[in-house]
Formats: C-alpha cells, sequence, structure tokens
C-alpha cells in the first residue's frame, strides 16, 4: 500500500477541543459519545491522532464480518481525535470512493493474514505494525475510469440497503411508541420488582468465544449478532447488557450461549414479552440514576430490584403480546429485507475485486 497512501501521525499535543472518535463496523468512524450513548470521562486527547474529513483509519481488532478487522474513511466530521492504537493514513493517485468499497470487501485480508500470521492476535488486536500494514500488496484496477464506475455501481446499492435501514429504524421508533401508549393506559399502583418474576444469572464465557458461522446464538454486550458451536441455555429468555451498550435488552427462545457481562432472564412467572415491554421502558432511567457522574454505566444485580412490573391480568398481557408481536413481525421481515440487501453488496464486493 506504500504507493498510493502515506500514514498519519500528527498527534493532538495542544490537546485541543475534538471529537473523540471510535471505529465501528457498522457505523463507521464515529464519536465516541453518539457510538456509546454516553459522556465518555477525562479523555487525554494529547496522545491522539488528529484525523481530517476523507482520510482513513484501521481497527485491527476483530468483529463480525470483519476477521481482520475494519478500514473505515472518516465522513462525519470535519475532524477528529482517534487513540494511536489505530493506525491512520490518506489516500494519494487513487480514488478515494473506490478504495472505499475496496475496503469493504475481504480481498486486501488475504495479504494482512500472511503477514500477522493465522491467529496473532494480543487481546483481541492483530499483531500487525504499521510498517507491516502499509508494505501490503492491493490488487486494484489502475483505470480511474473503471474505479469511478465499479464506486458508482456499489454506491447506488448502497443507497438501497441505506432505504431499507430508514424503513427499519422508522419500524423500530413505531413500536417503541406503541410500547409506551400502551404502558401509559396500565395502572402502576399495584408491582413488583423484576428480580421477583425471574431467574437471574449470567454467560460465563468470554468475548473472544465466538466462532465464524457457529451452530448456536451468542449473546454478548453489542447489538451485532455473533454465533457459537456450544450453548449453555435451551429456553425463553431476555438478555440485558451489563456493560457495552448498557440495558440492551434482546428477547430469545432456544438454544444459545452468553458472554460473561450479559445477564440472561429466565424462567418467567410473567408473560416475557410485556416483561421486556416494561423493562425498555425503564431501564435507561434506572442505570443513569444508579452511575455516579462521569462513571461508566453498568449494570448490577441489585438492578432488576429497581424494574418494577405492573401488575394486570393474563389477558391484557397477551392482548398486549399480540400487538407488539405484529410489530416484531413486520420488524423481522424488513430485517431480513435489509440484510438481503447487504448480502449481495458483500458477494458483489468480493466478485468484483480479482
Amino acid at each position: 500500500m506504500n504507493d498510493i497512501s502515506s500514514r498519519i501521525t500528527y498527534k493532538n499535543k495542544e490537546n485541543r477541543p475534538l471529537i473523540p472518535l471510535t471505529i465501528s463496523a457498522q457505523e463507521g468512524l464515529i464519536s465516541q459519545y453518539d457510538y456509546f450513548d454516553k459522556q465518555i470521562a477525562s479523555i487525554n486527547l494529547s496522545t491522539y491522532y488528529v484525523l481530517k474529513r476523507g482520510q482513513f483509519a484501521y481497527n485491527k481488532s476483530y468483529s463480525k464480518g470483519y476477521p481482520y478487522g475494519a478500514i473505515k474513511r472518516l465522513e462525519r466530521y470535519d475532524e477528529g481525535a482517534l487513540s494511536s492504537l489505530y493506525i491512520c493514513f490518506e489516500l494519494k493517485n487513487i480514488d478515494s470512493n473506490f478504495m472505499c468499497k475496496y475496503f469493504e470487501s475481504n480481498k486486501w485480508n488475504y495479504e494482512v493474514k500472511l503477514i500477522s500470521g493465522e491467529g496473532a492476535r494480543n487481546h483481541g488486536l492483530l499483531n500487525l505494525s504499521p510498517s507491516d500494514f502499509f508494505n501490503i500488496k492491493l490488487y486494484v484496477p489502475t483505470n480511474k475510469i473503471e474505479q469511478l464506475k465499479i464506486a458508482k455501481f456499489i454506491e447506488l446499492l448502497q443507497e438501497k440497503i441505506d432505504s431499507s435501514k430508514a424503513k427499519l429504524e422508522a419500524l423500530k421508533k413505531y413500536k417503541k411508541g406503541i410500547s409506551n401508549r400502551l404502558l401509559k393506559k396500565i395502572n402502576f399502583s399495584e408491582v413488583t420488582p423484576l428480580s421477583k418474576l425471574c431467574c437471574i444469572t449470567t454467560g460465563k464465557l468470554d468475548a473472544n468465544a465466538m466462532t465464524l458461522n457457529g451452530k448456536y446464538k451468542f449473546f454478548t454486550c453489542s447489538r451485532e449478532e455473533y454465533s457459537i458451536d456450544n450453548y449453555a441455555f435451551d429456553c425463553e429468555a431476555l438478555l440485558i447488557s451489563g456493560n457495552g451498550e448498557v440495558g440492551l435488552t434482546k428477547y430469545f427462545k432456544g438454544k444459545f450461549n452468553a458472554y460473561q457481562r450479559t445477564y440472561v432472564l429466565y424462567d418467567f412467572k410473567r408473560n416475557a414479552q410485556f416483561i421486556k415491554m416494561c423493562i425498555d421502558n425503564q431501564i435507561s432511567t434506572v442505570i443513569r440514576k444508579e452511575t455516579n457522574k462521569g462513571a461508566m454505566p453498568y449494570i448490577k444485580l441489585t438492578t432488576f430490584n429497581k424494574i418494577l412490573i405492573p401488575l394486570i391480568s393474563e389477558l391484557e398481557e397477551k392482548n398486549i403480546e399480540k400487538v407488539i408481536n405484529m410489530i416484531d413481525k413486520k420488524i423481522e421481515l424488513q430485517g431480513n429485507s435489509l440484510k438481503a440487501l447487504q448480502l449481495i453488496k458483500k458477494q458483489l464486493l468480493n466478485s468484483m475485486f480479482i
């Protein structure tokens, strides 16, 4: 890559106000405040690289669909600050839009694999030095017109994906509105703490226990879906992130496994879907009250004593579940449509670059 890129090494020595960035495989380069949905305490930006719009950064850690890390271009902001754990660079003598698409494919992974060594990781990060990274070979067309055509074609497909995402988010917002409306009609004069309505435990595994194309779902504290080859639970459950995306709650019924910081709620004495709706409505407020100012939020076992489930009839619970399930079905169908488009894009990316 040394003939089409140059490394960025300028650090924010004056610690001037900049947006602290992180690299998400799905969201790209994004503000830590937006991605983690909280204020980050005491960041010393003097050790961070300064990244400007149009420049790139490489995250060497594994994430789903990105076994050798992710390379993303800064697009949301004019500039930001990025940890020196990442490799930052800018392109020269090649179309930037085309390279964005190229880095979304897996064609550059093989070269990284050769240099880093199979399974050579340190705390989830590839053992890959910046000099090794910039010496990898990229097999790309040199014809600028061909680069532009490929980039434009993928951009048109991405527009369809973005439209599908917008529809999915609209459905999720609609579900939240309906849930809040249903809860407002319920009398909360008689309530029971959540901890008394189910069994609560956590998973036992490290986050790195996940496997590609595993047989069972593996729930972590991330919104992304993962898989594993063995299961520890076989039941109807609610999975709640204890850190990371704190409070994120998922419903699942069947065989699965879980990360050690993920709470597993099961053996319900009340309707599980109704309980989930109550958790979604209260958990953010409860966590915020429990967290000291400036501290990283997390869930303790005692947190579940403060989430209150109102006493309503079994018929009311089933009627509410029916309404929510109808919306969930639409969300599932839209989600499947989005996944299909994303799969088409992935297959095209990996077939267009030889």
